[in-house]
């Protein structure tokens, strides 16, 4: 058993949304790859900066639907979320998701360990 374990076909996955917030098709799209990543078994990191952190507002501004969508991450083995924020800024998350604050040089690092990388 622990032989097919090392050949999984896991992998590391950042998926960064910073996408205009009036693009809801990009940042759906983006939203949707998470989901269907984590619901095969794959390890997501997500992580929202420029526009796209107006996804992790407490009430949507937009995108209600959306907004709502997001709130199912956990049950797709996303249990937290990073926030790309610029210095100094201070924000207020949704409660229903754990955001953690992320570095750009953290946000790189992760880049850079990540199997794929893709950015909405």
């Amino acid at each position: 058993m622990s032989d097919l374990a090392s050949n999984s076909n896991s992998k590391d996955w950042l998926i960064t949304l910073s996408g205009e917030a009036q693009a809801t098709a990009t940042l759906q799209a983006g939203v949707d790859l998470a989901l269907a990543a984590g619901a095969f078994g794959q390890k997501v990191t997500l992580v929202f900066s420029g526009e796209g952190l107006a996804l992790l507002q407490p009430e949507p501004q937009r995108h209600e639907s959306l907004h709502r969508l997001l709130g199912s991450l956990p049950h797709y083995e996303i249990d937290q979320v990073y926030a790309l924020a610029s210095y100094g800024e201070a924000l207020t998350y949704r409660d229903d998701l754990t955001v953690l604050p992320i570095s750009q040089a953290e946000w790189a690092a992760t880049e850079v360990a990540a199997d794929i990388v893709v950015n909405f």
